[in-house]
């Protein structure tokens, strides 16, 4: 016991000690370099990032080595909203809502817990003093049991509290101008349709008002050539820019052969040393000849490529409508109003036994097209065989793991495994070492190895959309961590101590696992200990990305790759990011009541981890593009209930151990009540995850007799609105209405060829003819917060319901006004905002979302409320989260609106393959003039090949001086 107790606090006091050096010296590091290298610490505070749009951007990161912090820590939710999307925002929710938590439960619990396990116990040493394990009287056991109730009491009632929370800034969000206009709100996916619904016209019988519905095609060869063609360009433009940069650099040096033509390739680079590669398939490089790999001249060869591959490409692109359909739509409304009414129907309309998965809010680049041909038996085939194998690989996963945890509790092994015995002769230093840091970072290099492989098996098992991808990493990815991390590293740190002893005496059983399990904590406190001190400063230093950014720019040897290393900058994947939190809150709970300590730990882990995220999230990394608004927040909060489960089980087993009879009866009483909680949270918050009420729509958009469904977010309007639907359908004799024809089943019909230009009605020529004014003069006039008044009125409702948004004027009496704005110098715009021409659409912005001020930043909404009417106000969610309030409270940015292309949005879900235009091979522009001769050399060939926006600087290496001659900033969709 001894021994065990001193190879613990030797690993606590060497873990302590070496990560609070490395953590030092990473924070050290990160402050002094940060000023420094702001390209890798402040890139969104930077002018001349081009990929990221004004409000984007960051204000300078405050002077001096830690203002950063206090300044960070009193910025608004808005503020946090605007930088980080709903996504970073929720997940650094998620980070302080659970620090706080632990921080309230060892208040909760220490002035009573721990005395209890303290005094008149075994007479334990280290930390096992303070656990549940020292405990000798069975009736001290009923503090443990009615504190847990407390406890665990309180998180259900945060974790109700917290989807609630939401569910309503879901909503509020969804219904402000800028959700509420884009394509990815107003588009309805539905997948595996019967065949009886492919038919053309089946739709609109149902849905009338819908403006498009795109078919997924068969478009396999397509997609074949293009990926062909993209292999070719990217050999054709490294092996151009290599030519040109050896020409360059010989220049400069003046190593080449004086009398020849200095604008001449041959004279620097001849023709037979130009680059060169093998075509055919690889084999090792003594075989190569044997099996006919022979080398080509990669210009040459690449550029003919192109051509003939551009030759075979843009037919399959004219006729693609000609291919097989898949089994999958895509339902385009005019606004979100009828994509949602589309949404809450279908189930009632066409049966849930005729189609297989509906979605909206994915745009055209969320989807994974090539499972789009999936029929239901294919995709639950394999998914059935996705989910069957990672099950597998978590039970095989588990034996390395396993050894790492019995590391951990290396006295059990030096006396079981002889030739380890030399590991009790070390010094309590290394001893510390091998017991504290080495499981610990082992741990975190194995669980670092799964979130790529679940990626990879969720897109081969039939996943449709990012969404569906990321919640199923989410989801299996936290199985992984909770199997894995947990239970197989605690019964290796714990049990392993104590299976000769239950072999000898098998009666002993329950009283020795009773004593030993809790005594696993060790192990995660030294976990803690890693996560709070090396890991956040670890993610500040970044010394990884720091380290890379000097070597690998070495290698950049074209305009473009320096280009993409300098403007694109990283994006957080919250699936992967979740279960690594997560996994800290399960094993924060189920150690809550057996070692209070833990939450000392746990608290400063989340607090430092908190802090580094906040800053990256604002400073370094965009919001991710594949935008899902938070929605793995809620996922994450349903999965607490894991821990708890865990928590409640171990606390029964432990009763049952020490043989506690009374004190096991109440604990499994709470966990009844747990599960009933759990039944009752997906009962009333998952239907409503997806949808957004009519009313809440209606609301937003001016309607006065109509309120926001506080009572059930929802739900019963969503039903009755269904059932509603089902019986119109049901009593309409006609068949549906007589409409208007539009270009794309025209289109379908063969009666107008696919590219011919759209003549559906004036009113849709005149709003393109204004839409190519636009972007000629970049100047319009249009009131914020309204949509195009030339839109043609919805036969579905009402022209009150189809116009009039609730702007942000109306209900923040703080939202600038146009005669504040009237002295604003603009480049392009109106008095109000500017336009930003985008790849498929237009983008209006007001210039006062661009600012950091409290007007485009709203403040948090129970400032309002003095500090007690602030503590009633916790215990009622209903009247805490007001609709209207955080809808004020969102940052003015959500007020944007965005016009798209029509000629986009009649074919915007299509795979994008059929839309890709002919690539542009960008190469740097040398003093000589030998770019123009490979220019004109590949133009033979039909390849567009360029050299603007580009320089060679004295020392002969390469650098753009603008954006590629193919970007476009990519319109929000």
């Amino acid at each position: 016991m001894s021994a065990d107790a001193s190879s613990s606090t030797s690993a606590f006091v060497t873990t302590l000690i070496f990560n609070g050096i490395i953590g030092s010296i990473f924070l050290i590091g990160f402050l002094a370099l940060r000023t420094r290298h702001r390209r890798i610490y402040e890139p969104r505070t930077l002018e001349d990032v081009h990929t990221l749009f004004a409000e984007d951007k960051a204000d300078p990161v405050p002077s001096g080595f830690l203002k950063w912090l206090p300044y960070l820590l009193r910025r608004p939710h808005s503020f946090i909203i605007q930088h980080t999307g709903l996504d970073g925002y929720f997940y650094l929710r998620y980070l302080g809502l659970f620090a706080a938590f632990s921080f309230l439960s060892a208040v909760i619990l220490f002035p009573i817990l721990l005395p209890v396990n303290i005094t008149n116990g075994n007479h334990l040493k280290g930390f096992e003093v303070m656990s549940f394990a020292n405990v000798k009287n069975k009736n001290r056991f009923y503090a443990h049991v009615f504190l847990s109730w407390i406890v665990f009491g309180l998180l259900l009632f945060v974790m109700y509290k917290e989807l609630y929370y939401y569910i309503i800034v879901r909503h509020a969000a969804l219904t402000t101008p800028l959700y509420d206009g884009l394509l990815s709100s107003r588009t309805v996916i539905v997948t595996e349709l019967d065949s009886s619904l492919m038919q053309e016209g089946e739709f609109e019988k149902l849905y009338p008002t819908l403006k498009y519905i795109n078919y997924a095609y068969d478009l396999k060869d397509l997609n074949k050539l293009i990926d062909e063609r993209h292999q070719n360009v990217g050999k054709l433009e490294a092996a151009a820019n290599s030519v040109i940069n050896t020409a360059t650099k010989k220049y400069i040096k003046g190593k080449y052969e004086k009398g020849k033509p200095e604008d001449n390739v041959e004279t620097y680079v001849p023709y037979d040393k130009r680059p060169k590669h093998r075509i055919g398939k690889w084999f090792l490089p003594p075989m190569e000849k044997i099996f006919g790999r022979k080398k080509v001249q990669t210009i040459t060869y690449c550029s003919e490529q192109i051509s003939e591959l551009n030759d075979k490409i843009h037919p399959l692109q004219q006729t693609w409508r000609q291919n097989e359909k898949h089994p999958s739509i895509f339902i385009q409304f005019g606004s979100q109003l009828e994509a949602q009414r589309c949404y809450q129907s279908l189930d009632a309309l066409i049966g849930k036994k005729n189609f297989g998965k509906k979605f909206i809010g994915s745009t055209p680049k969320d989807i994974n097209w090539s499972n789009m041909s999936m029929t239901t038996k294919e995709r639950r085939i394999k998914r059935a065989l996705a989910n069957t194998f990672l099950t597998l690989l978590i039970i095989f996963w588990a034996i390395p793991v396993a050894v790492v945890g019995c590391i951990s509790n290396v006295n059990f092994l030096t006396q079981k495994v002889p030739f380890l015995r030399f590991i009790n002769n070390l010094p309590n230093v290394l001893m510390g070492l091998i017991t504290g840091i080495l499981p610990t970072v082992a741990l975190a290099i194995l669980m670092s190895l799964v979130a790529p492989i679940i990626t990879k098996i969720a897109n081969l098992s039939g996943s449709i959309t990012f969404e569906e991808t990321s919640l199923y990493v989410q989801k299996w990815y936290y199985a992984f961590q909770v199997v894995d991390v947990f239970i197989v590293v605690t019964l290796a740190s714990s049990a392993s101590a104590t299976v000769e002893a239950i072999i000898r005496n098998p009666s002993s059983a329950m009283t020795l696992l009773a004593a030993n399990l809790p005594k696993a904590s060790n192990f995660y406190i030294v976990y803690f200990l890693l996560l709070g001190l090396t890991t956040p400063t670890g993610n500040l230093l970044q010394v990884v990305t720091l380290i890379l950014s000097k070597i690998l720019r070495l290698f950049d040897s074209s305009p473009r790759a320096k280009w993409t290393r300098y403007n694109v900058l990283s994006e957080p994947n919250y699936g992967v990011i979740y279960p690594t939190i997560q996994i800290l809150t399960v094993i924060m709970f189920s150690y809550t009541i057996i070692a209070p300590i833990i939450l000392v730990f746990s608290t400063f882990a989340l607090i430092t981890t908190y802090i580094s995220t906040l800053y990256n999230s604002v400073y370094v990394n965009i919001p991710p593009k594949n935008d899902l608004l938070g929605k793995n927040y809620p996922y994450a909060i349903f999965q607490v209930f894991v821990g708890l489960y865990l928590a409640e089980i171990c606390l029964i087993g432990l009763f049952i151990m020490a043989k506690a009879w009374g004190p096991l009866v109440l604990e499994i009483f709470f966990l009844v009540v747990t599960a009933l909680a759990n039944i009752y949270f997906k009962w009333k918050f998952l239907p409503v995850l997806n949808i957004v009420p009519l009313s809440a729509i209606k609301y937003a958009r001016g309607h006065h007799n109509v309120e926001y469904p506080y009572r059930d977010l929802g739900r019963q309007e969503m039903i009755d609105f269904a059932n509603k639907m089902k019986e119109e359908h049901e009593g309409d004799s006609t068949g549906g209405i007589i409409r208007q024809v539009t270009r794309p089943e025209l289109a379908r019909a063969d009666l107008i060829a696919p590219n011919e230009e759209s003549s559906e009605s004036s009113t849709s020529n005149r709003i393109m003819d204004e839409k190519d004014k636009t972007k000629e003069t970049n100047i319009i006039r249009v009131q914020t917060g309204q949509t195009d008044p030339s839109r043609k009125n919805s036969t579905f409702v009402s022209p009150d319901e189809e116009f009039h948004k609730l702007h942000y004027s109306d209900i923040n009496p703080n939202a600038i006004s146009p005669e504040e704005m009237q002295d604003v110098p603009l480049k392009k715009g109106d008095e109000r905002g500017v336009w930003l021409i985008g790849d498929v659409g237009d983008t209006y912005r007001d210039i006062e979302a661009m600012r950091d001020t409290p007007r485009s930043q709203p403040g948090n909404g129970l400032r309002d409320y003095p500090p007690m009417s602030r503590v009633g106000l916790f215990f009622k969610p209903w009247e805490c989260y007001k609709f209207p309030v955080i809808r004020q409270k969102m940052p003015l940015v959500l007020n944007s609106v965005v016009h798209y292309d029509v000629s986009y949005l009649e074919n915007a879900y299509i795979d994008s393959s059929v839309n890709e235009t002919d690539p542009v091979i960008w190469v740097a522009r040398d003093p000589m003039g030998v770019s123009n001769q490979i220019i004109k050399e590949c133009q033979t060939y039909g390849v567009d090949v360029r050299d603007e926006g580009t320089t060679y600087n004295e020392k002969g290496k390469c650098n753009f001086t603008d954006d590629p001659p193919d970007y476009e900033p990519e319109t929000k969709l």
